[in-house]
C-alpha cells in the first residue's frame, strides 16, 4: 500500500535530487554574468535552485498535511503490480542504454513490451522493435543532427 504522503515526499526527494545534480553540474561551469552576457552555467544554476526550492515547498506542504495524506491510498495490491510491470522495464531501458546505447536498449524494450506485455506476434514485435529505433535514428541523427547515446553495436556498424 502506498499513500499519498509517501508519493508526495518521494516526488519531492526526486525533484530535489535532480536539482542538486543540475546544481553540481552548473558549479563546474562559470555561472555568473560576464560583460558579454550570461555564462554557460548561469541558467542551469538558477533552474536548479528553483527545482530544489520547489521540492522543499512540496515536501513542507505534504508534511503539514500528513494526517490527511496518510489516509489517501494511491496504490495497493494489483495496481502496484501493474505500475511495476510498466515502470521496471523503463528503468531497465535506462540502465541498458548506458552500456549498449539508446537504440539497442529501445529495440530490446519495445520487443519485450510488445511481445511479452502486449502478447503480439513475433513479426509485429520485431517490426516495431526494429522500425522505431531506425526511425528515431534517422530523425535525430540525420535530420536534426542531434547525436544520441550510442553503444558498441552502433560504433561497430560505423554509426557512432
Amino acid at each position: 500500500m502506498v499513500t499519498r504522503l509517501q508519493l508526495e515526499l518521494a516526488f519531492a526527494a526526486l525533484v530535489f535530487a535532480t536539482g542538486a545534480t543540475g546544481l553540481a553540474g552548473a558549479l563546474e561551469l562559470d555561472w555568473g554574468w560576464a560583460s558579454d552576457g550570461p555564462q554557460a552555467g548561469f541558467f542551469p544554476f538558477r533552474v536548479s535552485l528553483i527545482l530544489m526550492g520547489a521540492a522543499l515547498l512540496v515536501a513542507l506542504q505534504a508534511w503539514r498535511g500528513r494526517a490527511a495524506l496518510r489516509r489517501v491510498v494511491v496504490v495497493e495490491g494489483e495496481g502496484g503490480g501493474r505500475v511495476l510491470r510498466f515502470g521496471l522495464p523503463i528503468l531497465g531501458l535506462v540502465a541498458v542504454a548506458q552500456w549498449l546505447g539508446l537504440y539497442v536498449a529501445m529495440a530490446l524494450y519495445l520487443l519485450g513490451s510488445i511481445r511479452l506485455g502486449g502478447r503480439r506476434s513475433w513479426g509485429v514485435a520485431l517490426g516495431v522493435a526494429l522500425g522505431v529505433p531506425l526511425a528515431t535514428f534517422v530523425v535525430f541523427e540525420r535530420w536534426f543532427q542531434v547525436p544520441l547515446l550510442k553503444g558498441p553495436l552502433e560504433i561497430l556498424l560505423g554509426l557512432g
